[in-house]
C-alpha cells in the first residue's frame, strides 16, 4: 500500500471540500524559502523575554503534540511575554495569563507547581506600568485571557489588540458556550475584553496588521478561531511569539499542532505561514519548558529569548 503524506492528504481534503481557491495562495507561499522576511525598515530592534507565571502544569503529551504520547505525562509551563523596544524602552506585553484565583486553583490541583500572578512577574522584571504601551491578546483561552480582568487597570497607557475572528467567536457566537469550547474559556476574561471594546483602548484587528515600528500581528488560527502571533525584528533576526500556534518547539519541528484544535487545515497553513516569516529557531511556542532552561536568565522566572 502506498504511503500517503499526511499534509498532502489534508490539502487534498480541502480541495475536495471546495476550499482550494482560498487555500491555494497560502499553500504556494509555504513553498517559498523558510525564514525569509524583510529587514527592519525603521532601524528598530526589539528584545524578547519569556515571563513564566505558572511552573509545572501536569499535561499529557498528546494534548501538546497531536496524537503523540497518550500514555506520556509531561509538565508544561505557562508564560506571558515582554517585547522591549531598544530605542525607547517601550514595552509590549503578549498575553495576560491566568486570573489570580484561577491560577491558585490550578496550582492546588498540580502538586509541586508554582503560580505567580502575571502582573507580579512583570513587576519583578522592573517594568513600570507606564512603560507598557501595547498588550496583544493572542487568543481567549483561560491561561491567556484571564489577566484581562486586571490588565486594563494595571497598565493604563496600553492599547489592547485582538483578532476580529477571535473576538466575534468568544463574545458573540453561541458555539463558544458549548462544552467543547467552554472548558477552555474564561468568561470573566471574555467579558473584560467585550467591555474594553466599548472604549477606544481595544483595537479589533482583521488579519495581518502592523501595530508599531516593524511590529506585525499575524493571523495564525487553527488552535482557536482567531489566534494571532507577533513578529518583530531582533538581534537574532525576525522573531515570532507564536503563543499556542504550537505548545512545544517540537510542534513546529515535527509539523504537529497540539491536541486542542478548532481547524486542522488552517493550523497547518498557519505553520507554513510563520515559517516563511522567521527562522525555525526564532519561532517561540506557548508552553515549552525549554524557554525557561535553554535561554539566559535575567530575573527570577524570566529569560531572554532574543
Amino acid at each position: 500500500m502506498t504511503k500517503i503524506d499526511r499534509r498532502e492528504f489534508v490539502k487534498s481534503v480541502c480541495v475536495a471540500l471546495g476550499t482550494a481557491a482560498v487555500l491555494g495562495p497560502i499553500i504556494s507561499m509555504a513553498q517559498e524559502k523558510p525564514g525569509v522576511a524583510k529587514a527592519s525598515s525603521t532601524g528598530t530592534v526589539y528584545e524578547v523575554y519569556a515571563l513564566r507565571y505558572f511552573t509545572g502544569l501536569n499535561y499529557k503529551l498528546a494534548k501538546a503534540l497531536y496524537q503523540v504520547g497518550w500514555a506520556d505525562d509531561i509538565k508544561i509551563h505557562c508564560y506571558i511575554w515582554a517585547v522591549r523596544n531598544k530605542n525607547n524602552g517601550e514595552i509590549t506585553l503578549v498575553d495576560t495569563g491566568m486570573e489570580t484565583a484561577i491560577g491558585q486553583r490550578y496550582s492546588s490541583l498540580n502538586p509541586n507547581s508554582v503560580f505567580v500572578p502575571p502582573s507580579q512577574v512583570v513587576a519583578r522584571f522592573g517594568i513600570k506600568p507606564e512603560q507598557v504601551t501595547r498588550v496583544v491578546v493572542t487568543h481567549m483561552h483561560v491561561d491567556h485571557v484571564g489577566g484581562m480582568v486586571d490588565f486594563p487597570r494595571l497598565y493604563p497607557n496600553a492599547q489592547f489588540f485582538i483578532q476580529k475572528k477571535e473576538f466575534d467567536f468568544w463574545v458573540n457566537s453561541p458555539l463558544a458556550q458549548r462544552s467543547a469550547f467552554k472548558m477552555f474559556g474564561f468568561a470573566p476574561g471574555v467579558k473584560a475584553v467585550a467591555e474594553l471594546a466599548k472604549t477606544p483602548r481595544l483595537t479589533i484587528v482583521d488579519g495581518d496588521r502592523s501595530i508599531g515600528p516593524d511590529m506585525e500581528l499575524l493571523l495564525a488560527h487553527g488552535h482557536t478561531p482567531g489566534l494571532q502571533a507577533l513578529l518583530v525584528p531582533t538581534a537574532k533576526g525576525p522573531t515570532i511569539l507564536a503563543s499556542d500556534c504550537a505548545h512545544l518547539f517540537r510542534g513546529f519541528k515535527e509539523d504537529l499542532p497540539s491536541g486542542i484544535i478548532t481547524d486542522i487545515p488552517a493550523w497547518l497553513l498557519a505553520f507554513d505561514k510563520l515559517r516563511t516569516k522567521a527562522p525555525l529557531e526564532n519561532i517561540f511556542p506557548g508552553h515549552d519548558p525549554l524557554m525557561s532552561t535553554n535561554f539566559p536568565t535575567v530575573a527570577e522566572d524570566i529569560t531572554q529569548l532574543a
